[in-house]
């Protein structure tokens, strides 16, 4: 009895020690395993906040970046017409998706806008910033013409000498950065509330969930609820925080008997922002809470039966930690997937993009394209479809990928492929292909898109930089007519900056006269070599150089300053016949104009006030618009020569023969003279065939009504074959090359004898 008793005893305690022992040890292995899950939890808020913070962040500096570049560009804005200000002005409100209105304010804070906004903002926050040569952004303030509330980004305007002469703001709707702000956790919606925070707490942006919650907009974070279950170190520890570039931290409290977890972190490319995740702590530790209930369940039976209790921990264990790493994927699913195509996001292509690169014998392009003024599509359709646009043209491109390449939609309407490269035939015949097939898709409009090429030689250089050399290719052709591609070269970096130069120079360049009009005398091919006129050409002459005008014409037309340049030299030309009328009254000046006035009713009304400010007669200008000017636009240039024709101008059809010509085209344009291009002369010493077509031009032409005269003309044989074939007026070097006013005036008076001079550089003839 003793030894059954004593042995129970032993059993007993020996019982009790390994329940102890177990329990012990489950507990220690319990507690450090919710531990480590806890970290777990808090590195994937972590991950996903930093994300989210980052997006953020892109998204403010893509709009900092686009209000610098402005105030920039604006530093003449006191000597350019408001007019243009206001055009330019509306031009950039245009292509940019995120910016409702710029506004540009003096030193007294007047403004120049083109929307409804107060004409004085010197009172306004965001203006005495920027006069102080701060780059700022303003919080939330409400906009009473929109009734609606706006985020302020301005930037100083520096003038010369570094002096700010005014500065420049880019007026957003709050409501534009509410879904990049918020955040969603495992699919919810509402169970965050995203802030965009200024170092001294304050509230200048929220998400959608956030208004009105929690740190209302304007309200201090750090005098919030949300801190006020906190002890006084970790505020001042948070204070801390927010003073340092790039601080961040987690912080956990309980508000109004929820438990909470607050993220924080500085934006790394602003020194004055931060971005703060509000979200009740069940929202990511669902798995933690329900760990918690089983483990009290284990607890309890633990003793009982060790084996399945252990057992069932293991499951546990692994099904949580599944959870979690379903909740990683949930985050990589937000962070790596456009939520309009459902495609990768940018940063889903750069991690694919790098990893396709690695392969040693493939070979690569990155391609960069867009639609060409896709904002006026919003505008025009509507968000939701131009949002149905942007999925369709994913959709697209995705059905036109070989295996081993990627694709994404950067931004807006801002696409980049990682294309396998074999030849630029092949990348060409390809892109050509996906033209068609997004113009089959499209429907409701034709998409003019235009493409940039980078072929990769160097997989070292980031994906970034491949990605801006493919953006600087496309934006060579974005003012073509049609869908256009072209590779790029080092030479357009070379050709950016020299257009930059100019564009720099080109507005006191004029207003310091270096543009000077040239005069190249017409003669009759009459034998007698009879002055008839002359036509005025612009030269650029800097320091006593003179820039050829194929440098900065094609640039003029394609930035629109070819429009003030005309009327300058519109102006130029009627002062000069002017002063030549009382030796020389029936003289005929031909002035070139730009296509880029057509689309201006006050066009022809805008000339004849030239001619009358100088008491000059229309009769005296002839004016020269190129033939492909009808092309697309036939009905527009019909009506323009109708009335130039009314107010008595005459009009001269310029390069006809350079391009596609048709001689259709003459019958309903009711010009003057047709000017027969120097193409048509190509050939003419050595083709029978070029002759009989020339003459033909020059009969046809007869027919209808019209003078004909032909330029370049550069031997006597062809000024001999011209008189033969029945044209009536020739230019070119053989005659006389492009002379100052000086020396033509000489002409006029009869006191040289340049014309008919031979010349060995007909380059120049332009």
């Amino acid at each position: 009895m003793l030894n059954i008793k004593h042995r129970t005893e032993i059993i007993s305690v020996i019982a009790a020690l390994c329940i102890a022992i177990f329990v012990v040890m489950a507990s220690l292995f319990m507690a450090n395993t919710i531990s480590a899950l806890d970290g777990e939890v808090n590195n994937y808020i972590d991950r996903a906040a930093s994300q989210k913070c980052d997006i953020v962040e892109s998204a403010i500096r893509n709009d900092v970046n686009t209000v610098k570049n402005f105030a920039a560009c604006a530093s003449n804005y006191k000597n350019t017409d408001e007019n243009l200000v206001i055009k330019m002005i509306k031009d950039l409100e245009n292509s940019c998706s995120t910016i409702d209105a710029f506004i540009i304010a003096d030193e007294n804070g007047d403004v120049i806008t083109s929307k409804n906004i107060s004409k004085n903002i010197s009172a306004r926050e965001y203006y005495k910033r920027a006069m102080n040569g701060e780059v700022y952004i303003s919080k939330a303030i409400y906009s009473e013409p929109d009734e609606k509330m706006v985020n302020a980004i301005a930037a100083p305007i520096y003038g010369d000498y570094k002096r700010i002469v005014g500065m420049v703001a880019g007026i957003c709707d709050t409501r534009s950065y509410n879904n990049l702000i918020d955040m969603s956790f495992g699919g919810k919606e509402n169970d965050s509330n995203g802030y965009v925070l200024n170092s001294d707490g304050e509230v200048i942006m929220s998400g959608e969930n956030a208004l009105g919650d929690y740190v209302p907009m304007g309200d201090l974070f750090f005098s919030s609820d949300i801190l006020a279950g906190v002890e006084e170190s970790v505020r001042n520890a948070v204070k801390d925080n927010f003073a340092k570039v790039g601080g961040s931290g987690i912080v956990k409290s309980v508000c109004k008997g929820e438990k909470y977890v607050a993220y924080y972190s500085g934006m790394s490319g602003f020194d004055d922002l931060h971005y703060l995740l509000i979200f009740k702590e069940n929202v990511v530790a669902a798995e933690q809470n329900h760990y918690a209930m089983i483990n009290i369940l284990m607890y309890a039976f633990f003793v009982l039966i060790l084996i399945i209790v252990i057992t069932a921990y293991i499951v546990i264990v692994r099904v949580s930690f599944r959870r979690l790493a379903k909740a990683n994927e949930e985050v990589s699913r937000i962070a790596y997937t456009d939520s309009i195509t459902g495609y990768g996001t940018w940063d889903k292509f750069v991690l694919d993009a790098k990893s396709l690169l690695r392969h040693e014998y493939r070979r690569y392009a990155l391609v960069s394209f867009d639609i060409d003024k896709f904002k006026a599509i919003n505008d025009m359709y509507g968000h939701d479809e131009g949002n149905r646009v942007l999925k369709l043209i994913a959709d697209t491109v995705n059905r036109n990928l070989q295996d081993g390449e990627t694709f994404s939609r950067i931004n807006s309407d801002n696409y980049y492929i990682l294309m396998l490269y074999s030849s630029d035939s092949d990348t060409a015949r390809r892109i050509g292909s996906l033209i068609q097939a997004i113009e089959y898709e499209i429907t409701e409009f034709v998409p003019v898109l235009s493409f940039g090429i980078y072929r990769i030689t160097d997989k070292s250089v980031s994906i970034r930089r491949m990605g801006d050399l493919a953006d600087i290719a496309k934006r060579t052709v974005k003012y073509g007519d049609d869908s256009a591609y072209t590779f790029y070269s080092e030479s357009m970096l070379e050709k950016m900056r020299e257009e930059k130069r100019i564009e720099n120079e080109m507005q006191t360049a004029l207003d310091m006269h270096e543009f000077c009009v040239f005069y190249q005398p017409k003669v009759s091919l009459d034998g007698k070599v009879n002055l008839t006129g002359a036509e005025a050409l612009v030269r650029w002459i800097k320091d006593g150089t003179v820039i050829s005008p194929g440098k900065f014409i094609p640039l003029f037309e394609k930035n629109r300053f070819i429009i003030k340049l005309d009327y300058y030299i519109m102006d130029q030309v009627c002062q000069k016949i002017k002063q030549w009328e009382s030796y020389y009254p029936h003289l005929l000046i031909s002035v070139n104009m730009s296509r880029a006035h057509l689309r201006d009713p006050q066009f022809v009304e805008k000339l004849n006030d030239i001619c009358l400010s100088h008491g000059v007669s229309t009769s005296s200008i002839e004016i020269e618009i190129t033939e492909s000017a009808a092309y697309g636009s036939l009905d527009v240039l019909t009506a323009v020569f109708k009335q130039l024709k009314d107010y008595g101008f005459h009009i001269s059809i310029d390069d006809f023969g350079s391009g596609y010509s048709s001689l259709n085209m003459l019958k309903d344009l009711p010009a003057d003279v047709l000017k027969i291009d120097r193409a048509f002369l190509a050939e003419s010493n050595s083709n029978k065939r070029a002759n009989d077509i020339l003459g033909y031009v020059i009969r046809m032409a007869g027919s209808l009504g019209m003078h004909t005269i032909c330029e370049g003309i550069e031997t006597d044989d062809q000024a001999k074959l011209l008189g033969g074939l029945g044209c009536e007026m020739a230019q070119g070097f053989y005659f006389a090359k492009p002379m100052p006013s000086d020396s033509f005036e000489e002409i006029l008076r009869g006191n040289s004898k340049t014309i008919n001079i031979p010349s060995n550089n007909p380059e120049e003839d332009k």
